[in-house]
């Protein structure tokens, strides 16, 4: 076959490129390590772009959604915007997003139906301390619910007006609150609740409520049915009609410190309630109450809870009222002014250590 004759020049040239690549790829060449450090691999890159976050914002009469910096929603509809906003972060994601709610709100009227924020899986709600007002003509409203999901987390977030409940869970794992306030104008009998926290719809377990906690008026403060593993710090509540905190059905837990004032004032529950085979392996550090109905209440064959100390006073029945419960004890504290100060019905396993005595009979009042 006939050679074709290659151009001096164009050879020579082709010859410099060739030592250029060879030189570029010598052990002398190499980036300094530092540069080659923030490399990321294709995969940890593409999961970097997928995160999303939301906010929604007050702008005049309307409350706009966007999503990473694009707007998904505009109007008047205060719920409305927050439930485009969490709509509009990553389908199917594994990790948590956020919502950012910077303007307060109001509800307006249910419609007819339970109304309120529904939240996902995988979804943060930051309410910045912004405040939710219920201020429909009926018992409807639910500022957030979630129905059988999972790493779901609500923070600095007051509620106002009438909710049927102020923040409801069911069915939910692994579940965070943080600094909530509510002030609540309905209460007395199912509706008015604070926090809900329930199996109705399936298991529930991993709720951790932290930061600061305080509940005035409503029904109960916080009431946890069927849970499985909790963490709940201080929580303070005041003139309601229910308990502080109440748990039903639960088990493998701890409580900080309830203060409770005015809790069921002339009534039969306490500040910290426990009640239909709550337990075992429950603890309280303390018990706070002042002019509430009962200051410790366990009931209803309740076994295993511990609460390490009491300071109650004044209450308008039983200041420690064991009945029906098992294997519970307070540790130390103070009781006066009860009618009576402690009281232990049907009790097995139960001490109650108060005012410098110890007091373990099944059944007798002090």
């Amino acid at each position: 076959m006939k050679k074709i004759a290659m151009p001096v020049k164009v050879a020579a040239s082709m010859a410099m490129a060739v030592a250029v690549i060879i030189a570029g790829c010598s052990k002398n060449s190499v980036a300094p390590e530092e540069n080659t450090a923030s490399l990321s691999v294709p995969g940890q890159l593409a999961a970097v772009a997928a995160a999303s976050s939301a906010e929604v914002v007050k702008i005049g009469s309307n409350y706009r959604a966007s999503v990473n910096g694009t707007q998904i929603y505009l109007g008047t509809d205060y719920i409305g915007a927050i439930n485009a906003a969490i709509g509009g972060l990553t389908p199917g994601r594994t990790s948590k997003e956020w919502v950012t709610i910077k303007n307060s709100g109001s509800s307006g009227n249910s419609g007819g139906a339970v109304k309120g924020v529904k939240m996902q899986s995988y979804t943060g709600l930051d309410f910045a301390g912004t405040t939710f007002t219920c201020n429909s003509n009926d018992l409807l409203i639910v500022p957030v619910q979630a129905d059988r999901k999972t790493q779901i987390e609500v923070k600095n977030l007051n509620v106002a007006g009438n909710p049927r409940y102020g923040i409801w869970f069911k069915g939910c794992t692994n579940m965070a609150i943080s600094n909530i306030t509510m002030n609540l104008t309905n209460g007395s009998g199912q509706f008015g609740l604070g926090i809900r926290v329930d199996h109705s719809t399936a298991a529930t377990s991993n709720l951790n409520i932290s930061g600061n906690i305080n509940i005035n008026g409503g029904d109960m403060s916080i009431e946890t049915y069927g849970l499985d593993g909790f963490t709940i710090g201080n929580v303070t509540s005041s003139n309601n009609y229910g308990c502080g905190v109440l748990l039903n059905q639960s088990k493998n837990g701890s409580v900080g410190t309830v203060t409770g004032n005015y809790n069921c004032n002339g009534g039969g529950y306490a500040t910290f309630r426990v009640a239909n085979n709550n337990g075992p392996n429950v603890t309280c550090t303390k018990v706070y109450s002042r002019n509430s109905g009962r200051g410790f209440f366990s009931v209803s064959g309740s076994n295993g809870t511990t609460v390490s100390t009491v300071d109650i006073a004044n209450s308008t029945s039983h200041g420690i009222f064991l009945e029906d419960a098992s294997n519970t004890k307070v540790n130390a504290g103070t009781v006066s002014g009860g009618h009576p100060n402690v009281q232990h019905v049907r009790t097995s396993g139960c001490t109650t250590k108060v005012n410098g005595q110890t007091y373990t009979a099944a059944n007798g009042s002090w």
